[in-house]
This record gives C-alpha cells, structure tokens and sequence, in this order.
C-alpha cells in the first residue's frame, strides 16, 4: 500500500512531534538518521518534523540544527511535561488544513525505515481508528493485541499515532500527568469513544531501555502518575496503594488526587487489576 502524499495545501498530511529534555547528542543523531531512512523508504508517507525542546537552555538546537538541516525547533522555555508539550505541537498540527495524523517520537528510539509508512498505512486500513502504535523492540511490552484486529488494551507513547478523528473526539493528552500514564488514559477514552486503538507490527522501533539505571525519582514519579490514573478512574484501592509506595520512596508530600466517578463508558474500559501493565500479559 502506497502511502499519502501531500495534503491540498501542499504541506504533509503526517505531523511528526518530538519533545526533547536534556538529550545525549549520540541519541538525537541516531533518531535523525531512523527519520532519514523513513523519508526515503519506498512508499513512504510526506512528513513534516516538529522538535519542542523543554531543556533549561537552548543547547540542543545547535545539535537538532546539525542533524536535521532546516529542522523546525522551539524552545518551550520551561518543562511542560510530556503530555502538555506534545499538546501543543498537536494543536498546531491538528489546526493545519489538511494534516490527518500526529505521531509522538520518543527521542530516545530508533525507527525502522518502514516505520512511518507502517504506522500510518495501519491507522488508514480502518475508518474508526483512533490511536496507532509502533512495535518496539527488543523489549516488547508483554500487553496483548489481537494478532488478527491488532486491537490493544493500550497505546504506547514512544511512537504513537494519534488520527484527526481521535483529536476531534476525546482531544490531545490530559495535561495533569506530567510524565507517565498519559497515554493508557489517553488510550482508554479513545475506546470509550468507539474508535480503536492497535499495534502497527510491521511499524518497529528499537527501544532498548534495559540497560538504564534504575532512578528514584522515576520510580517516584511512576507512582504519582498512577495514583492519578487510578482517582480519575475511580479505583479506590490502585489509588491508595501507589500514593502508599510513592509515600515509601521518598516522594514529597502533595494534595492527593481526588477521587471521581467516571462515566460508565470510561470505567467498562479502565483495567486496574494488572498493577502497571494495566492489561493482561502475554507472557
């Protein structure tokens, strides 16, 4: 299937968004050279590149600059998150006449060279798509998808595409999780709204995470995240048990999240009884 070209506009129909934060200039090389690789793939979709870099200071444009000759850079001037940060170049995309798809880049991945076409030949093979994820590599999330429907309990935010139609419908990231869950909540509204949300298997991204260093105040901030997931969707227990944790490691006092009481259509699809997986594994 070839992809899309152009929009009527002349401009691309695929809006790729990548927030950085302190990058290693190594990583942000070898993610230019994957969007090289992408543009020249047979096939391959027309895609604009957007970079909105939320570091304290402005050195990464030099080696965004380098890499990508022409590269359209902004400084946020402050760390929005991830969620608010991608929401804005979202907004941006979404209110360009003729842009059909948004994907968030995780900085730190490496795309296959048929990643982009994959991605968004999979989101355009059915009209009520909502969300499209990448396959990553080697460290797979063990959540299952439906190897005939590729439907998923969730998406991933490391390479994520994200339609028109979803925008439209249930909007861009909920701005209160700074950093994590974002996008398993993303993912659930999508599908209490009716559209769906899958796995591209043949859109791979190598995403090797095994070798960082376990960080407290990651870990801290994986609870945090959580405890909110689980006051918007109402779990009392889930809620308690991580504000428990983040309390254990050492995580700064702050107002607890209030508990709410979803709509039912937002509760038939929140899945809390498989700790962070928030789904049945695979394995």
């Amino acid at each position: 299937m070839s992809g899309p070209g152009p929009t009527a506009a002349g401009g691309p129909g695929v809006w790729l968004g990548i927030v950085l934060y302190r990058n290693p200039e190594r990583e942000l090389e070898r993610l230019c050279t994957s969007l090289a690789w992408n543009r020249e793939a047979p096939g391959a979709p027309a895609f604009g590149v957007k970079w909105l870099d939320n570091s304290p200071d402005e050195r990464l444009r030099a080696v965004v600059a380098r890499c990508m000759p022409g590269a359209d850079y902004r400084f946020s001037g402050a760390n929005l998150g991830f969620g608010a940060a991608h929401n804005r170049l979202m907004a941006e995309a979404f209110g360009t006449p003729g842009v059909r798809h948004y994907v968030c880049i995780n900085p730190d991945g490496v795309l296959h060279p048929d990643c982009v076409r994959a991605l968004v030949a999979e989101a355009e093979r059915r009209p009520d798509t909502g969300l499209v994820e990448a396959r990553l590599f080697p460290d797979e999330h063990p959540k299952p998808y439906d190897p005939r429907t590729r439907e998923t309990p969730w998406c991933s935010g490391c390479v994520l595409l994200v339609t028109r139609e979803a925008y439209t419908r249930v909007g861009g990231f909920d701005e209160r999780f700074f950093m994590y869950c974002e996008d398993v909540d993303l993912s659930w509204r999508a599908r209490a709204a009716g559209l769906s949300v899958r796995v591209a298997p043949e859109a791979r991204v190598h995403h090797y995470t095994v070798t960082r260093e376990l960080s407290a105040t990651r870990e801290r901030m994986v609870r945090r995240s959580a405890a909110l997931l689980g006051a918007k969707y109402g779990d009392a227990a889930f809620t308690r048990a991580r504000l428990r944790e983040y309390a254990e490691l050492g995580g700064e006092p702050f107002a607890a999240p209030e508990l709410a009481k979803p709509e039912r259509r937002l509760a038939r699809v929140a899945d809390f009884g498989h700790h962070f997986d928030f789904a049945r594994r695979r394995w």
